[in-house]
């Protein structure tokens, strides 16, 4: 009895306060000290996002956020995530209707809440933990030091409840099964320390940051959702979400939380946690559409859950691992991060809560909803530390300043010149859609992607972005409304680019690209074979802001090839140059492909739109000893008349070392020339002491002329 008047008079005391326009009204626009912020957000789409949340998931006349689904339940992880949300929207009505749940179904007096109504017994050491980091920022929001109090008093239960003797996180006060990951928030540790005093945060902050490491695969960066405290390996317990144990719902926001603390604090131990993620997220993803929604645990290894309740595009995983990014400097971070928010826009919550992704009420359900309005604020500037927040500097949105389509430097080249090319092939062209749904690119369709720079050497080059691909549905598709966005740059063997040319007849093995990417860029292997438009087997490139040299091998896998793999039989998807999986018109195979091979395309490739570059400074077909094949082989370009492939004079020597042709024996003064395949002089020099030395752009096949007559050599 004594526990229940306590209660009822501590929602009293906090609901006496009148509510009042915040000190830091939605949207606070403050750049993290630490990390990206993404400053070129559309703050209406964040608050609309909100607003189609609350009305979806929030039950004003009992303060309940209907979580999971439907309206029979709530839990203590949505009350504290709707206190979170409604402080920095500035919502003081709605943050005193649900933090009046929590009060109400405290298991002790200024404690945490049971986990469940109804009927759940004993807190959820997740929800503790952001209640009460929202009441520490409700105190500045409003200026109301019962708000501050209420957080002392709940972190200090926190700190005797949640954790065990040695500073092990409890999952609840109640018990402990094992670790979840995703209740690692090292950002709040540092928060509490500072707002008690309480010199215990520090050690619990330090044990929560070793036990989470150990728990993370090396090779992914992934967690599983319950991790084994013996041998922080993944687990099932009583608790766990799915029947199946690897990186699901619960371990998904494990990223954000590490972005958090990274974010507020610059906690090495997040950066780390964060960097081993993004390892292996950009090069195997590309994009956060690409992110799968689960990864399951073979015993092993992560690998991508397929099964079909698992294979679409969610808020909790593309922004949860896309959140990872934002803690790592360089450009392909950068872009992977706008990847994210571009995601987490494009998502959207259901109209009501009842019968949540029926019919006609599509949308996202309470979890990914959720979360798709934590992630938008705090990867936005609009959830700053108000308990610090001089740390933080105020800043205006400039959509401007989104990854968007550039201007390339550089003359462009006149369309299909067989005297211009990059390594000897000459048949180039852009492409894109003109359908007025987003695309944009340059240059421009139809003309030539080629670009000769200052030093004369010439790269194939392309900035593209592409807008969302439409929702496929029976009824659209019958009414011919699916629009598909594309852009890309192709590249042709042979002057007809209907036809294509024998690989097998030409011994041809393998490619080898020297490239630059950023995006999602996908190269494509065109062919004769291929029935469906866009159909042809393919590969996302690296990405890289230097160039990078790949070799790709050729040889048949299935319906395409192996690619970076050395496997057919245990292959590593994302390593296959492979079809994707909505081809299903009988596609042909490796083996048949290589018998009608027309050239190669490069294209961006986001299911919910993207920005993509690239720049290809060589490209080379390979025999089984690893030779360059002539060019002039595949394309039927001969050297132009004028210029006669015969053997250089006797006396004279001609040697290749890294990018440097040298001639010795020659004449004191004369003439040693290089010209590319197509005739094209690359480069010239005088021999001095009867030496010469010539540089030239790019690896491939050059004829070099001294004193009239011709070698051929191969840069490789």
């Amino acid at each position: 009895m004594k526990n229940i008047f306590k209660i009822a008079m501590g929602v009293v005391a906090v609901s006496a306060a009148a509510s009042f326009a915040g000190q830091y009204p939605f949207p606070q626009n403050m750049k993290h000290p630490y990390g990206t912020t993404v400053e070129y957000a559309v703050t209406d789409s964040v608050k609309s996002h909100y607003q189609a949340w609350k009305k979806a998931w929030y039950n004003a006349s009992n303060g309940w956020i209907h979580a999971p689904e439907g309206t029979g339940k709530t839990v203590s992880e949505a009350i504290a995530y709707g206190m979170l949300i409604s402080v920095y929207m500035d919502d003081e009505e709605m943050f005193k209707k649900v933090y009046g749940v929590w009060t109400s179904n405290a298991v002790a007096s200024g404690g945490g809440m049971n986990w469940e109504l109804p009927g759940g017994s004993g807190s959820a050491t997740d929800a503790d933990f952001d209640a009460a980091l929202a009441l520490v920022m409700a105190s500045k929001q409003w200026n109301s030091s019962s708000y501050l109090e209420a957080a002392k008093t709940l972190i200090n239960w926190i700190a005797t409840n949640d954790f065990e003797s040695d500073f092990s996180l409890k999952p609840g006060n109640q018990w402990n099964q094992g670790l979840n990951p995703s209740y690692v928030s090292l950002g709040h540790f540092r928060l509490f320390e500072k707002v008690t005093g309480n010199t215990k945060w520090a050690s619990i902050r330090q044990k929560a940051a070793k036990d989470l490491l150990a728990c993370q695969d090396k090779r992914t960066g992934l967690v599983p959702d319950w991790c084994d405290w013996s041998s922080h390996q993944p687990k099932l317990t009583s608790a766990a979400v799915s029947n199946d144990i690897g990186f699901y719902d619960d371990a998904a926001r494990t990223p954000w939380r590490t972005a958090w603390a990274y974010y507020w604090y610059g906690d090495s131990d997040a950066k780390t946690f964060n960097q081993t993620v993004v390892n292996w997220l950009i090069p195997a993803t590309h994009t956060a559409s690409g992110v799968n929604s689960g990864y399951k645990w073979t015993g092993s290894a992560y690998e991508l859950d397929d099964s079909k309740e698992r294979k679409f595009v969610s808020s909790t995983f593309s922004g949860g691992l896309g959140f990872a990014t934002s803690s790592i400097e360089g450009n392909d971070a950068a872009a992977y991060l706008a990847s994210t928010y571009k995601a987490l826009v494009s998502l959207t919550s259901c109209v009501q809560a009842e019968k949540c992704g029926e019919g006609s009420n599509p949308g996202e359900k309470y979890f990914p909803a959720t979360l798709n309005v934590l992630y938008l604020l705090l990867m936005t500037g609009n959830m700053p530390n108000l308990y610090e927040i001089d740390q933080f500097t105020k800043f205006t949105p400039d959509p401007s300043k989104a990854p968007s389509v550039n201007e390339i430097g550089g003359t462009q080249m006149a369309s299909r010149d067989t005297t211009v090319g990059v390594s000897g092939f000459w048949n180039w062209g852009a492409y894109h859609d003109k359908l007025d749904i987003g695309t944009v690119m340059v240059p421009d369709s139809g003309t030539s992607p080629l670009y000769r720079k200052s030093d004369g050497s010439i790269f194939a080059e392309a900035s593209m972005e592409i807008g969302p691909e439409p929702k496929w549905t029976q009824e659209a598709a019958d009414a011919g409304l699916l629009k598909y966005p594309s852009a890309g740059i192709a590249m042709s063997f042979l002057a007809d680019d209907t036809k294509g040319v024998n690989f097998k007849t030409l011994g041809i093995k393998s490619v080898r690209v020297t490239m630059k990417a950023s995006g999602p860029i996908r190269m494509a292997i065109l062919n004769e074979k291929t029935r469906q438009e866009g159909g042809e087997p393919g590969i996302y490139v690296p990405v890289s802001s230097d160039y990078q040299t790949t070799t790709y091998d050729l040889t048949p896998c299935d319906q395409g090839f192996l690619g970076r793999d050395n496997n057919c039989s245990s292959p590593d998807p994302d390593s296959l140059i492979a079809i994707l999986d909505w081809v299903k018109d009988n596609p042909p195979d490796g083996d048949e492909i290589l018998t009608a091979v027309k050239g190669l395309k490069w294209e961006v490739k986001d299911a919910k739109g993207g920005v993509g570059e690239l720049s290809i400074k060589a490209i080379e077909f390979l025999d089984a000893s690893g030779n360059v094949v002539d060019p002039s082989k595949i394309t039927g370009i001969v050297v132009p008349s004028g210029i006669k492939s015969i053997a250089a004079a006797a006396k004279a020597k001609v040697s290749v070392a890294g990018m440097n042709i040298a001639v010795a024996g020659v004449k004191a003064g004369e003439d040693v020339a290089v010209f590319n395949l197509q005739g094209k002089l690359v480069a010239s020099s005088k021999a001095v002491f009867g030496n010469a030395s010539v540089t030239v752009p790019t690896k491939g096949i050059y004829l070099v002329r001294v004193g009239g007559k011709l070698s051929k050599v191969n840069v490789k």
